[in-house]
């Protein structure tokens, strides 16, 4: 018995090793692959990788993905996620840390290309994930999940600094400034996009600091400068000439019902807001008739 037990024992020692030897083997070349994409992307673009590694890689993901005892869609899904936040931590953040303004804003959208890049190489590895194991765990898909961090990893831990950079950006424009829209937009439309499936929605964060932003500009402009000094008309031609200035400046946002937003709160704030004190001064100056008449039909279009 003794003999027997020894032998089986040998047996599961033999079995064991030759899954630990398979799975070291597997992860192996995927590594190979994944750090042969990174060299290439990073300092060697001559650096070629083989149809044959790509293809061994994803060969290794289907393998491991379908072993008949012992299922590694876990451990694949945890390298997946560990390449796209180790490249994050690696390439992005330091080159980030100690930027500000718009060297920030190109920076960000550089390293996102860049990342979208080796985010797209990986989906081609593990694309069998995509097909069985995460619909069936409910996880984050590839693409989800590419999103996911870098949006907590990148865009929530720099946001304060982010939309510093695009509120400067904003401000200077409205003051008549030339500034690069497209940066601005491009920045906008990123925000936008990483802010879903569970992650930290930044373009919403951001849409809260602007409207606050326009709210106090335009109650400044229209409380301490324009209402004490102009007639009603000539306040209704400037609050008209102003939505329309921010009407066109906000097609550059990638969220319909920002401008929307950014609109009413003008409204709001120059007409809605003032229309009792309108009333008052004009009793007060007794406005003439014609006045009346040509202010209501400004009234008249703003409705």
């Amino acid at each position: 018995m003794a003999v027997v037990s020894s032998q089986v024992d040998s047996l599961f020692s033999q079995a064991k090793m030759d899954v630990d030897m398979m799975l070291n083997e597997k992860l192996k070349m995927i590594d190979d692959a994944i750090t042969k994409k990174k060299t290439k992307m990073d300092c060697h673009p001559e650096v070629p990788i083989t149809p044959a590694e790509k293809m061994n890689a994803y060969d290794s993901v289907f393998t491991l993905c379908n072993r008949p005892r012992r299922d590694y869609s876990n451990l694949v899904y945890e390298k997946y996620t560990n390449y796209l936040t180790e490249r994050i931590q690696e390439r992005a953040l330091p080159v980030l840390m100690d930027k500000h303004g718009t060297e920030l804003l190109t920076e960000v959208m550089r390293l996102w290309s860049e990342y979208k890049e080796f985010a797209s190489f990986l989906s081609k590895i593990f694309a069998y994930l995509d097909r069985y194991y995460i619909p069936k765990r409910g996880l984050l898909s590839l693409d989800d999940s590419m999103r996911y961090h870098f949006c907590n990893l990148v865009c929530d831990k720099l946001f304060s600094k982010l939309q510093g950079a695009m509120m400067r950006l904003i401000i200077q424009e409205r003051d008549g400034g030339q500034i690069d829209r497209n940066l601005l937009k491009t920045v906008s439309c990123l925000l936008f996009e990483v802010g879903e499936k569970g992650t930290v929605n930044c373009y919403e964060k951001l849409e809260q600091i602007m409207l606050a932003e326009v709210a106090a500009c335009y109650s400044q402009l229209s409380l301490e400068r324009w209402f004490w000094g102009d007639s009603f008309s000539n306040y209704l031609r400037k609050v008209d000439w102003c939505l329309n200035q921010e009407e066109a400046r906000a097609e550059l946002y990638p969220s319909p019902t920002t401008k929307t937003k950014i609109l009413d709160v003008m409204k709001y704030v120059m007409l809605e807001r003032n229309a009792e004190k309108w009333v008052q001064k004009r009793i007060a100056e007794g406005i003439a008739a014609e006045d009346q008449d040509s202010s209501a039909a400004i009234v008249a279009s703003f409705a």
